[in-house]
């Protein structure tokens, strides 16, 4: 019973770990793509291309950002060292996907909807305008609230 449960913490401890190094993006990229993202599509009469290109730059800023961090350590744990390596797969494919996709919803995603919403709700023509700063804002509130947690 007490292996079980020491097994159970284990989990939920590599897991837990997971969520914080997804609860500190790169501030950086973070800032740089969700501004171009939100200028992108943060106006009320954007096209479909221009919505295309914002997710591309969101997807590629996070890709270079914090996403090759998550590979590298994908890459690792497929190898067999690193932290995961002694994990099942399951539970390694869970902690890595927690990682990527509260990096991604936090540090890129978050900042570039906010802008978005913003953006499409300026009638006077410079929603890309307010777009980009409101994404700046956000960006910069979060990192610094992120920088305190994790």
């Amino acid at each position: 019973m007490w292996a079980e449960l020491a097994e159970a913490v284990g989990r939920a401890e590599v897991l837990w770990q997971a969520l914080r190094l997804g609860l500190s993006p790169n501030p950086l990229l973070g800032i740089a793509a969700a501004t171009l993202a939100a200028t992108l599509g943060g106006h009320p009469r954007v096209r479909r291309e221009q919505r295309i290109w914002a997710w591309t730059v969101l997807a590629a800023g996070w890709l270079i950002g914090d996403g090759l961090r998550v590979i590298g350590r994908l890459r690792d744990t497929l190898a067999g060292s690193g932290p995961l390596a002694s994990s099942p797969v399951w539970l390694a494919a869970a902690a890595l996907a927690v990682w990527a996709f509260a990096g991604f919803a936090v540090g890129y995603l978050a900042p570039a909807a906010a802008g978005w919403a913003v953006g499409r709700r300026v009638t006077h023509g410079t929603g890309w305008l307010a777009a980009g700063s409101v994404a700046v804002g956000v960006s910069l509130a979060l990192a610094t609230v992120l920088a305190r947690i994790a």
